[in-house]
């Protein structure tokens, strides 16, 4: 700003004025922006970008390979001064850094940015064509949750050991389905739900999952269960939002009742920007008439995840104030005892559209994943006390590393730790409840019964007689 000054200086005359104006527009136009283009290696996630005038080519890295990934082609109406946008399977936006050399990458719907260092050269895995043998192909898989995977102590598992033991079990005449199944039961003991396998070719899947809560429903108990809910508790239709994943309706006492089975397909296949203005559209019909509400029951007891953002968006109808929704790390080293990048914040900021500042019980349960989770965790410092209501959620938080093996299996796991404003968190064990309350048993569905929105209810109806005069 050292010129600013210097115009003040200068103002008596137009002739000096003129001139230095058009010194100082020769050098800025002269000036190239930031550059985007060249190679990057993110600081985590094991990623080579390649960034050109038209696109950017992602590579999957290991110390031992580099594999081709997703590639998005630049959007230039989208562009600008400072943002870089990007469109493949997602939209990915290229900012500044804090220098030429450190840009940052968002793709729409998350909380944090993955932090990206330009590199003057590939690395020497990227000069060698990926082993697309069975041994080449189980020693990528094991190499990737040997970098990436965060949780092998909070699982009790060796992963070396593991090694020893399925590696002499893969030779170069192994056929798929036999590789299928070692890779299968290398991760099946994680049980964690962000963990899976998918080969298309032999028509094969794996996803991983908790096996210690009876209460994990199937499709066809939480369809009954629906039913119970719409049917026996509710004055009125559900009105349905959000491509039928929102809903809301009206329970004794003039309680509202919010149910959400996911955080994505709000637009159908439509962008991140198209979801959230569907959602909004959405909270602002929901909480239009706010003030009519005694309370708010939120049901995310079948919530496949999706997007953390939505989640963040609809906390931000729930409070007056700002507070610290949750932090955000991944890991990012290869080797060694574990290392996080810097911890990014999220924030819950109050929403200027229609709103709710009252009395909320929150439902959870094993079959609430994901951004189910981090959205519970998001409520967890909202004032008044978000009361939780039911078992415990889940216990997976971290976006989806998504990777590719060299015969072009899909792969996933997580590498990313999300922390409470205390540095409490919930990976593996889920986001407990306040009141335990086992719901939809066998019994619970013979007989018609909610017996976790019956304690919602009671919880909000008895705050109401409490205010009674």
């Amino acid at each position: 700003m050292w010129f600013g000054k210097r115009l003040r200086l200068l103002k008596g005359s137009s002739h000096l004025l003129l001139i230095l104006s058009t010194i100082l527009h020769a050098a800025f136009a002269a000036a190239p922006p930031k550059s985007e283009k060249g190679l990057w290696l993110s600081d985590g996630y094991g990623l080579l970008l390649e960034i050109n005038d038209d696109e950017i080519r992602a590579f999957q890295l290991t110390a031992i390979s580099c594999i081709p990934g997703w590639t998005a082609k630049r959007e230039q109406t989208l562009r600008s001064d400072n943002v870089g946008v990007f469109i493949g399977n997602a939209t990915f936006r290229i900012s500044n850094g804090p220098s030429a050399d450190v840009k940052r990458l968002h793709v729409d719907g998350t909380v944090s940015d993955i932090t990206l260092h330009r590199t003057g050269a590939r690395p020497t895995a990227c000069a060698r064509v990926p082993d697309n043998s069975p041994p080449g192909n189980f020693v990528v898989f094991w190499k990737t949750f040997a970098e990436q995977y965060p949780f092998f102590a909070l699982h009790k598992m060796n992963w070396s050991a593991a090694a020893r033991e399925f590696r002499p079990q893969v030779t170069s005449t192994t056929r798929p389905d036999q590789l299928f199944e070692v890779l299968k039961r290398m991760i099946e003991p994680l049980q964690d739900a962000h963990t899976g396998i998918d080969a298309i070719d032999i028509k094969k899947d794996f996803d991983g999952w908790r096996k210690d809560d009876p209460n994990h429903l199937k499709e066809e108990d939480w369809k009954t269960g629906h039913q119970v809910i719409a049917n026996r508790y509710l004055h009125g239709p559900l009105r349905h939002y959000c491509n039928g994943r929102v809903e809301f309706g009206i329970l004794d006492h003039s309680i509202g009742y919010l149910g959400i089975t996911a955080f994505y397909g709000f637009a159908g296949e439509d962008s991140y920007e198209r979801a959230q203005e569907t959602l909004r559209l959405a909270l602002d019909a929901i909480f239009g008439e706010a003030n009519k509400l005694n309370g708010l029951v939120i049901d995310v007891r079948l919530n496949h995840g999706g997007d953390d953002q939505l989640g963040i968006e609809i906390a931000s109808r729930l409070t007056d104030r700002n507070y610290l929704a949750y932090t955000k790390a991944a890991r990012n080293n290869l080797a060694g005892p574990l290392h996080f990048t810097a911890a990014q914040e999220t924030w819950v900021v109050p929403s200027k559209g229609p709103n709710f500042h009252g009395d909320v019980v929150l439902l959870i349960g094993p079959d609430t994943v994901s951004a189910g989770e981090t959205f519970t965790m998001a409520l967890l410092g909202r004032e008044p006390h978000v009361s939780r209501v039911g078992l415990n959620t889940q216990g997976v938080f971290s976006d989806v590393l998504n990777r590719s093996l060299p015969n072009g299996w899909r792969f996933r796991l997580p590498n990313e730790v999300y922390r409470t404003s205390d540095g409490t968190a919930f990976d593996g064990v889920g986001v407990p409840p306040d009141i335990r309350v086992s719901f939809f048993s066998r019994q619970d569905l013979a007989d018609g019964r909610n017996a976790a929105l019956e304690k919602a209810e009671y919880i909000l109806s008895k705050s109401l007689r409490h205010d009674d005069p």
